[in-house]
């Protein structure tokens, strides 16, 4: 027998994370789950034990303009636990990605954590290797020290930054 006739089609999926602020790398995720997927989430959460660089609604802003031109990409927000915003909103599958073994051990760490708590599967992609060395930080570091965010940051993200 087929195994693809007994397993479930995933139709939506999250990805979260704080986008302070949303990066390449970020996108290039955003858009591969986009290609696999109808619905996508691109979901900033509120860590209230987090300082943040940009507010709420500039990161907000920001994922907007970087995922602009993806009909099945919904950005939104939330102050509460990503399996809790799934649960509400009927998200079958977490996906994250990872640049290196670091983050890939933090990330499988938080798919342990998102499986035994609220019973949802985690994909974790690895970044493509263009991308690999970009984060936030980076990003952050960048603006601070008023360095090139060209390879870092999507151009609409940064006009938004030369524009606030």
């Amino acid at each position: 027998m087929d195994r693809t006739m007994n397993e479930k089609k995933i139709n939506s999926v999250i990805i979260p994370g704080s986008y302070d602020p949303v990066t390449l790398g970020h996108v290039d995720i955003i858009k591969r789950a986009a290609e696999k997927y109808d619905e996508v989430y691109a979901v900033v959460f509120i860590n209230p034990d987090k300082k943040y660089t940009f507010t709420l609604e500039e990161r907000v802003k920001m994922l907007m303009l970087a995922t602009d031109e993806l009909d099945n990409v919904l950005v939104s927000y939330s102050n509460g636990l990503v399996i809790d915003y799934m649960r509400e909103h009927e998200i079958e599958l977490i996906v994250k990605g990872y640049r290196n073994d670091v983050d890939l051990e933090y990330e499988k760490r938080q798919a342990e954590w998102n499986l035994y708590h609220g019973g949802y599967e985690t994909e974790l992609w690895k970044a493509s290797p263009e991308l690999e060395e970009i984060s936030s930080t980076l990003a952050r570091d960048n603006i601070k020290n008023d360095k090139s965010l060209q390879r870092i940051l999507p151009a609409s993200v940064i006009d938004f930054l030369k524009n606030r």
